[in-house]
């Protein structure tokens, strides 16, 4: 494997260039952060037609991509086995081959979604008793508390320190936080990551579990939709994997473009 360096940048670029969507993560942190400089470095593995395939590291998890669908995932799974590995995401047909060689980890699918605009026609009127508004480095504590509580993020978010060294990297690199909050208690979130100037992911879509169903992370999305669109991003993703959340997305505009694996 060879390690990038920013000399390298635009090649990386190149190399991802023909799914927006899926390279969404790349995209940004190498626009925002660079190839060679923490918490991101890329490494490239050469083929006989160029790369054979990429992966980039930030912090201690990784997203492998290749053009190639019959890459050697026995040559990436050999690297990743001589790193630290929270865990590993990419488009769900490459992460099927190398799943093979993690048999001790677990693979969640997912559905990724890309929305252009927010729906003209979503409800998205703010719920009565509610506040939305941006969240900054002061909501920090609240945020964490948040997801600390919520089941579906009890891997990423389970009272370690570097978690706020995480959370707090969304500000450092171009990404929004939104809350809604209810008696000034923040009951609702989500943000954006991987920001750069044409996109960013959605990411930590998360309601208290006594305050949902009523409409809050739905409203809580839609404004972190509008307020990136109004900055001039072409377009936003999200992943999801119920089927009741994917219909409220699709109510606000998003709609899939295909399968992404992550395993832990």
């Amino acid at each position: 494997m060879q390690r990038c360096t920013e000399a390298d940048r635009q090649a990386v670029l190149d190399y991802i260039a023909a799914e927006p969507e899926i390279n969404l993560f790349i995209y940004g942190d190498v626009e925002t952060v660079g190839v060679d400089k923490p918490p991101v470095q890329v490494w490239v593995e050469p083929g006989p037609r160029g790369w054979d395939f990429l992966v980039l590291q930030y912090f201690d998890s990784y997203i492998l991509y290749s053009r190639n669908p019959d890459y050697n995932a026995a040559a990436a799974a050999a690297f990743l086995r001589e790193r630290k590995v929270r865990g590993i995401s990419g488009k769900q047909e490459l992460l099927d081959r190398l799943a093979p060689y993690f048999p001790g980890k677990s693979s969640k699918l997912t559905y990724m979604s890309r929305c252009n605009a927010v729906d003209p026609a979503f409800a998205g009127q703010t719920p009565a008793g509610i506040t939305v508004r941006e969240l900054g480095p002061e909501d920090l504590d609240q945020t964490l508390d948040l997801l600390r509580g919520i089941e579906e993020f009890a891997d990423s978010y389970h009272g370690e320190a570097r978690e706020r060294e995480e959370l707090a990297q969304c500000w450092k690199c171009g990404g929004m936080m939104m809350g809604a909050f209810r008696a000034g208690q923040l009951v609702s979130t989500a943000q954006t990551t991987a920001a750069s100037s044409r996109s960013a992911m959605v990411v930590g879509v998360a309601t208290r579990p006594e305050a949902r169903g009523c409409g809050y992370a739905s409203a809580v999305v839609a404004e972190l939709c509008r307020r990136s669109f109004a900055q001039g991003r072409a377009f936003l993703c999200l992943f999801y994997d119920n089927p009741a959340a994917g219909r409220i997305y699709h109510r606000i505009g998003f709609s899939e473009v295909g399968g992404w694996t992550m395993m832990n």
